[in-house]
């Protein structure tokens, strides 16, 4: 950057931050009078429809639409795998947020997609659950003596 750059840039900032500082003082002082906020500033008030609900099926259907097993489909939800089981056994109902998520990617399958090979990019391929993880895990017994 340039001097001329830098100075603008400081300027600009400056103004930025004395124009946030002083809405912030008519804010405080509306409300230290009591007067309605409508009346000085913009004010919008928005209704966001709910989440759709999920139940098990729902959910085993959004799954399929990523082609993702119950690990990976929570990975990317960002729970635990027991927890997608849980909701695909109709032992408990998604979260709120994960039914809104689930709603979006309904949506829109093809970006989420994208949205998760991108998270995919940087993986090592033993980081990314594979997709037969479905499967119930056999458990090894230890021998007499084995540490482990």
């Amino acid at each position: 950057m340039t001097r001329e750059t830098d100075r603008r840039a400081r300027d600009t900032a400056r103004a930025k931050g004395q124009e946030i500082i002083d809405g912030l003082r008519e804010l405080a002082e509306a409300l230290e009078a009591g007067e309605p906020l409508g009346r000085r500033f913009t004010v919008r008030t928005y209704r966001i429809a709910p989440p759709p609900e999920y139940r098990g099926a729902d959910v085993r259907r959004v799954r399929g639409l990523m082609s993702l097993s119950q690990a990976a489909f929570a990975a990317f939800l960002g729970v635990d795998r027991s927890t997608v089981r849980s909701w695909e056994q109709g032992l408990r109902p998604p979260s709120p947020v994960s039914c809104r998520l689930m709603s979006e990617i309904e949506s829109d399958p093809p970006h989420w997609r994208r949205r998760l090979a991108d998270c995919l990019a940087g993986a090592e391929p033993e980081e990314v659950p594979a997709v037969d993880e479905d499967k119930p895990k056999q458990r090894r017994t230890k021998a007499a003596g084995e540490v482990g």
